[in-house]
């Protein structure tokens, strides 16, 4: 063969740029590494692959040997020929044999190989070799010569391998056995202080903490990236915050991104590069979409498969973004360059049709959010609203709705404000975001809309049942709120007859309305046997219609102050077990109704069991009532004598909320923080509350675990001045009528006990046994107790002197001693088993060891059934539901240690 003209400054390791950012963990790994006799540094361009092995070895006392490889190199006798040169600038007589074969013609590969072992086994000290840009070999046989090299490695190479794609090496064998450090992908990236350090250095000035946030979001921890973000700023770019988080200064971005990465690619590929820009994310089937191949066919597959190997192949920055490795995208800064790109090489009409592609795409996948952005890129806000509403019923589901709040935002808010069936879908939001008050006016909006003489050019006619049917439901639920339950039970019988069948969305607004209405006007019967009438005939998703309906049914049982049928719908409607599957919001919907119904029972250990699993994280994304069983939660934990834990669960609750925006939710939220605040001596903060609640219109319709009304009152009560005494009074009066015609007995039997604490702090017994009397005859029926204890301790002796019928005496007893294990919990004279006697003890210990109560019994030489007494005083001591409760939380206060 002709002699290799070794270029010999190829053999030189880069220098090390001086604002180089220090990655000591990267370089720790590196240290770890250095005895295997293979390390592989892996990700795409950009990521400082070549400066941080090259800094790491400047700090390295043995020498080392550098080799930057080409393209022609992928000639095996070529690579050996330079991989012998670059290990002889460091011991100048090896491989000695090699060198002599190769100068004598053209040797067998094998040979090769086994002479080259041979040769580098025969070095006296470890020898540290870097193939740099290894990505550039494209050659089986020099893979395969370097693969027979590693498969039983000299004991004195250490081999550093640099490259943008993973080689076809066995790098599986190798790291089973123990051979192989691997440094890949998202170790490279720079972290958030890395990032802004670099930025800083290169725009040579200091950013404040918002740019600095910006920065690392434009940056994505791409070290190149970084550099050029700092590159920008120095040359005039500014820092926004709009997606691309950067203007100005581009022109080094551009330029550094079309000479070392898009020019680089072959035309079919820079033509892709550019196509699949126009999407945030990609895969092989949505590229084959955009270019308008055949999906599926063999050959638009076999192309759209080669260019997504190319560019996982790593010469663009990308990342993957799905464990499967099927998802990737570009970084931001490629990616908006490539799209300032995209006009240079395709016409207008050429874009939008790349934007078609990708709605219908899209669209026919369910991925709603994206399908609008690219309509509206495509056809302008009209095409984006069109492809919103054909899907409004499934984006209304309880799933997707943040899905649909950004496809609004996403659209101009003329276009909104002029579509009727786009402002229905923003009511529909503002509906089940709770924001009542503010869905009137767009309710009115659309209705005027429809009254002018070009509705039909803004709503299809065959939608036109569906827009005033939907308008009419929501309607109703307007005249539901503000407590006129006529006009409710109307509108939803209206709306019912107007909506087709499909729009299931609306169909059970009404029914719910309806039934609701019924109750509200005294229709209790009626109400249940509606709504188990239509749960029996709902024939659409449970989550989109047998879910709402029992959800219905229970909240009309929890404002009849039914805690048995509530219980038991709730048992019947929800499978309270099934937390782990796609119904697992269902699930935790049901145990907030079974965790209320104990919980004002008393039975505060089956509340809590019930609960806590409700807010397993799981559930987050499925549930609209997390805010609820939160605050029931703290509820039981205070009840329970664990006071900061009921603070820490409600405080945090606000702050999500806050952090969210979710004004409805925190506003209860707020209201249950200072009724919290009272129940535990913090009256400052609950007056602070009460001073800036803006109680907006009084609504009656109360369905939740609290009423921020109710709260405020108390609030008033506790100050005990004569105006705060005149404004409860005020407050109160008109809750008694509204509730008292709306039959929500829960909140008026609250109001009632409220009124009494009221007339007793004036004096006037008369009118406080009266109040309390009608109280506790409400409440009595369904078994409520914490309703009266919560509102502690003022109500003992009204209750004390309450003359009540022959069989009230027991359920009396039952608040008053909920009342007194309040003010000893509360005071610190009693905490939970304190009161437990040296044989409950015992057979607390047996518990412990899982023994039986037959066990028990021959254990301790007494009667099954006093075993059984005994047991069930425990769980009443210890606020246990079961024996494993008991155990656990006799375990939690140190009550089962040896005595």
């Amino acid at each position: 063969m002709q002699p290799v003209l070794i270029v010999r400054s190829r053999l030189h390791r880069p220098p090390v740029v001086t604002d180089y950012v220090v990655r000591s963990e990267l370089s720790e790994r590196l240290d770890a590494g250095s005895h295997l006799p293979l390390t592989l540094v892996l990700a795409p361009t950009g990521y400082g692959k070549t400066l941080l092995v090259s800094h790491w070895l400047s700090r390295r006392v043995p020498a080392a040997a550098w080799l930057s490889l080409t393209r022609e190199e992928s000639d095996p006798l070529r690579f050996v020929a330079y991989l012998v040169a670059a290990v002889r600038t460091v011991v100048p007589d090896a491989c000695q044999e090699t060198l002599r074969l190769l100068e004598q013609g053209q040797p067998s590969l094998a040979v090769l190989g086994a002479l080259l072992s041979n040769d580098l086994e025969a070095l006296n000290e470890p020898l540290l070799v870097v193939l740099d840009d290894y990505q550039a070999i494209d050659s089986a046989d020099t893979h395969a010569l370097l693969d027979g090299l590693l498969a039983h490695p000299p004991s004195a190479l250490r081999l550093i391998i640099v490259t943008r794609r993973a080689p076809p090496l066995s790098l599986a064998t190798l790291g089973v056995r123990g051979l192989l450090c691997e440094l890949r992908g998202r170790l490279l990236e720079f972290n958030a202080q890395q990032s802004v350090d670099l930025i800083e250095r290169c725009a040579g000035r200091c950013l404040s903490d918002a740019e600095k946030l910006l920065a690392q979001q434009c940056a994505e921890g791409w070290p190149v990236g970084a550099r050029l973000v700092g590159m920008a700023l120095r040359h005039g770019g500014r820092l926004d915050d709009r997606a691309s988080a950067l203007e100005g200064g581009l022109q080094w971005v551009d330029a550094y991104l079309r000479e070392d990465v898009l020019t680089q690619q072959p035309d079919e590929i820079r033509r892709g590069l550019l196509v699949s820009a126009v999407v945030s994310r990609c895969c092989v089937e949505l590229y084959a979409a955009l270019v308008g191949e055949d999906v599926g066919t063999e050959t638009s597959d076999l192309r759209a498969e080669a260019f997504v190997r190319v560019i996982l192949g790593g010469d663009v920055p990308y990342q993957v973004i799905d464990d499967e490795g099927n998802w990737f995208r570009y970084h931001r800064l490629f990616r908006g360059f490539l799209l300032r790109q995209l006009p240079r090489f395709c016409s207008p009409e050429e874009i939008a049709q790349l934007h078609w592609r990708a709605a219908t795409w899209c669209e026919a996948r369910g991925e709603l959010a994206e399908a609008v952005r690219h309509a509206r890129a495509a056809g302008g806000d009209t095409a984006a609203g069109c492809l919103l509403t054909r899907h409004a019923d499934e984006l209304l589901g309880r799933h997707r709705r943040h899905e649909l709040a950004r496809c609004l935002r996403a659209l101009s808010l003329d276009t909104v404000e002029q579509t009727p069936a786009l402002l229905l879908l923003k009511a529909w939001l503002m509906h089940h975001q709770g924001r009542h008050i503010e869905t009137a006016p767009v309710l009115d909006r659309i209705d005027a809309l429809l009254g002018t003489n070009d509705a039909a050019s803004v709503v299809p006619a065959n939608d036109a049942p569906g827009l005033a049917g939907s308008l009419t439901a929501l309607r109703s639920v307007q005249a539901y709120l503000s407590g006129h339950a006529g006009a409710a039970t109307a509108g939803a019988e209206r709306a019912l007859a107007l909506l087709p069948a499909d729009c299931q969305h609306a169909r059970v607004l009404a029914q719910s309305v309806l039934a609701a209405g019924r109750q509200m006007s005294g229709d209790l019967s009626g109400a249940r046997e509606f709504l188990r009438s239509a749960l029996v005939n709902a024939s659409g998703p449970v989550n989109a219609c047998q879910a709402p309906l029992a959800a219905t049914l229970c909240f009309i049982e929890w404002m009849a102050a039914d805690l048995s049928a509530l219980q038991w719908t709730a048992n019947q409607a929800f499978d309270l077990n099934d937390m782990g599957s796609g119904c697992a919001g269902n699930t935790a919907l049901g145990r907030y109704f079974v965790g209320i119904a104990h919980y004002q029972r008393n039975e505060l250990a089956k509340a809590e069991a019930a609960l806590l699993p409700a807010l397993d994280p799981a559930c987050a994304p499925l549930l609209g009532y997390r805010s609820e069983i939160s605050i029931a939660l703290a509820a039981v934990y205070q009840a329970l004598g664990q006071a900061e834990r009921a603070r820490g669960i409600v405080d945090e609750l606000c702050r999500h909320l806050e952090r969210n925006e979710d004004l409805p939710a925190l506003f209860r939220a707020r209201a249950y923080q200072a009724d919290l605040a009272l129940r535990q001596g913090r009256t400052a903060d609950a007056a602070n509350w009460a001073c800036n609640f803006d109680p907006g219109p009084v609504q009656f319709a109360y369905r939740f675990f609290n009423a921020p009304h109710l709260t405020l009152a108390r609030v008033w009560l506790a100050q005990r001045s004569g105006e705060s005494l005149d404004q409860a009074e005020q407050l109160l009066r008109l809750l008694e009528s509204q509730l008292t015609a709306g039959n929500n007995h829960r909140f008026l039997i609250e109001v009632l006990a409220l009124q009494a604490m009221l007339a007793c702090l004036r004096g006037d017994q008369v009118a406080t046994g009266e109040r309390l009397a009608r109280a506790v005859a409400l409440a009595r029926p369904g078994g409520l107790i914490r309703v009266f204890v919560d509102l502690g301790q003022d109500l003992v002796r009204p209750l004390k002197r309450l003359e009540l019928a022959r069989d009230a005496p027991r359920y009396l007893a039952q608040i008053l001693s909920g009342l007194n294990d309040e003010l000893l919990l509360s005071s610190g004279r009693r905490q939970l088993g304190d009161d437990l006697t040296r044989r409950e003890l015992r057979i607390l210990k047996l518990l412990a060891l899982r023994l039986s109560n037959v066990e028990i019994s021959e254990e301790l030489c007494i009667s099954r059934a006093t075993v059984k007494r005994h047991t069930q005083n425990i769980y009443r001591k210890l606020c246990a539901s079961n024996r494993r409760d008991a155990v656990t939380r006799a375990s939690s206060l140190k009550l089962i240690g040896d005595r």
